[in-house]
């Protein structure tokens, strides 16, 4: 019988969040290529401020109510496709990049297949034209990037194992919709923020706090999800990890992914039925292969 729930080996892909690409897009190059084209230097970010979340009554019932409809929404999902926008602010090493492309799902047996197309990123006031691309397909997930001509493949699960993308706990990269209400409640304490001018149009601003001993918790000081009334998923999400030096204090990254056209006309149309492929140019690249170790066999039982 085939197993199911794979959890990777530690230290590998395991990242808590429910957006493949905070986990996935790596770090900007040290310098841009002598191609790149000047940029305007990114906007300043706010400071980071607790957020003042609402807890009335009223506000706990519409959590659960967009917290259900983005549940159900997920399970409706076959395949989506939509522009990404993806920044990372380091506040310790005083640094801020953000990429632009595209990110593709379709949901298969055993596991589902996405794709991840940067086109492109800002970083300190400079353009940088280096594609990057990730693919996740069957059991093994691809990096590819122009920049260093080279393509990883890491072995995710083994021979039949499935991948439960909708577990916090189990997946080794959440995706950005589907999560079931009774795992993020159980995970988050969850409050309703008012709304703010910058906030994305008719969308509900969920903060979730990680609970004590949870996992998440050695990770991030805090989650926020704008979820859009209409397609029920959201349209931004922001995430602030912990400074493992100090894990109660500021955040030592902010990691902020904009989905810019995200619409109904996004999810279960053919036109995402493109190639869940490298393109042919990443043929030629230097190609690095990371099967998962050999199972480590249990001791044997002592009399």
């Amino acid at each position: 019988m085939a197993r199911t729930n794979a959890v990777p080996a530690p230290g590998r892909l395991y990242m808590p969040f429910w957006l493949i690409i905070l986990c996935l897009a790596g770090e900007p190059p040290v310098a841009p290529p002598a191609d790149s084209q000047p940029a305007t230097a990114p906007a300043s970010q706010p400071a980071v401020t607790e957020p003042a979340g609402v807890s009335t009554p009223e506000a706990e019932a519409r959590i659960r109510t967009v917290l259900e409809a983005m549940e159900a929404r997920g399970e409706s999902v076959q395949n989506l496709r939509c522009r990404v926008e993806y920044t990372v602010e380091d506040l310790i090493g005083l640094s801020d990049f953000t990429k632009f492309g595209e990110i593709r799902y379709r949901r298969e047996k055993p596991n589902p297949t996405f794709f991840i197309l940067f086109e492109k990123m800002h970083e300190g006031g400079i353009v940088v034209r280096k594609k990057e691309w990730y693919l996740f397909r069957d059991r093994w997930l691809y990096e590819a990037k122009e920049a260093s001509q080279t393509v990883i493949e890491r072995e995710v699960v083994r021979v039949g194992e499935t991948i439960d993308l909708f577990s916090l706990e189990k997946t080794p990269f959440p995706i950005p919709f589907g999560q079931r209400k009774d795992e993020i409640l159980r995970h988050f304490q969850v409050t309703l923020s008012a709304a703010a001018k910058e906030d994305p149009a008719d969308t509900d601003h969920l903060v979730c706090i990680p609970r004590t001993g949870s996992k998440l918790a050695e990770q991030y000081t805090r989650l926020e999800f704008f979820v859009d009334r209409t397609v029920h998923l959201p349209v931004k999400i922001v995430a602030y990890e912990a400074d493992p030096a100090n894990r109660s204090g500021p955040p030592a990254k902010i990691m902020r992914a904009v989905f810019p056209d995200l619409t109904k006309q996004s999810i279960n149309t053919t036109d995402v039925e493109k190639s869940f492929q490298l393109p042919p140019e990443t043929e030629k690249f230097n190609r690095v292969k990371e099967p998962l170790p050999e199972p480590v066999a249990p001791a044997p039982e002592r009399n």
